[in-house]
């Protein structure tokens, strides 16, 4: 009996958007959400979930979803539209978390290699490594201190947060702290942290006209030039260039979530 395969078909990134809603469609492809920052809120006929920084969202073939982003916390994805044999995606999920980024990770590749014009078969088997970390976080639970120490980092990214705070709000050495907090999510807690900001601060960047030395304080950061320097370093250009190059027309990106 032949393996079962999957057949990558389309990438792409929806911006921030205030007003971002999808209302309630299907299609006759497979879609994975991947969400890289804010939150929104996602409907099927079975149930209704959240989504944030984090989190996949799968949408299964042929199964109506309706999407709202979160006007105080615009809503960054990307999409992936693909075909698949059942076994490849049997029980996955209607939302699961990519809890250490390697699914974020294996997306941004295959975005980059669309981008960069790679044949689209040569990206098929970097699609199956995707759809198996899904299935084998699916069978992996939220860790719900984790998930409590998250939650607390991101409500609090305007102020100043010190590990030393952190490992004290659970009790805990800063050493078994860091190290409990490696183990269940893949970075530390100042690597996460970072991370939270900068997708924060790019957040606000393209769903708002603020100047960029208003975004850093308002996401933790010491001002402009340690934000430019974190978008240099995360992202490989200038909060300007990022403005430059970002789409403005998402409707047109909210049409290309919408295959034959």
């Amino acid at each position: 009996m032949p393996a079962p395969s999957c057949e990558f078909l389309s990438a792409g990134e929806v911006q921030p958007q205030r007003d971002w809603h999808m209302p309630s469609h299907s299609h006759r492809i497979h879609e994975l959400i991947v969400v890289l920052s804010g939150r929104m809120t996602l409907k099927t006929p079975e149930e209704t979930v959240q989504g944030e920084a984090g989190d996949l969202l799968f949408y299964r073939a042929g199964v109506a979803h309706e999407e709202t982003s979160d006007p105080a916390d615009p809503v960054n994805t990307v999409f992936l539209a693909f075909k698949a044999d059942a076994p490849l995606v049997a029980n996955v999920a209607l939302r699961t978390r990519d809890a250490d980024a390697r699914v974020r990770q294996m997306v941004g590749w295959l975005l980059r290699d669309q981008r960069s014009g790679v044949a689209t078969d040569h990206l098929h088997p970097l699609l199956a490594a995707v759809l198996g970390e899904v299935r084998r976080l699916g069978h992996s639970p939220r860790d719900p201190w984790l998930e409590e120490m998250r939650m607390h980092m991101e409500q609090n990214l305007a102020r100043a947060i010190y590990l030393d705070d952190l490992a004290r709000r659970v009790r805990m050495s800063k050493f078994a702290f860091v190290r409990k907090f490696k183990r269940l999510g893949g970075r530390t807690p100042m690597q996460e942290l970072q991370l939270m900001r900068v997708h924060r601060a790019r957040a606000m960047m393209l769903a708002s006209g603020l100047p960029v030395k208003a975004i850093a304080p308002a996401v933790g950061l010491n001002d402009e030039y340690q934000l430019s320097k974190l978008f240099r370093r995360h992202f490989h250009l200038s909060p300007r260039e990022l403005r430059t190059r970002a789409p403005r027309d998402r409707d047109g990106a909210g049409a290309a979530r919408r295959p034959p």
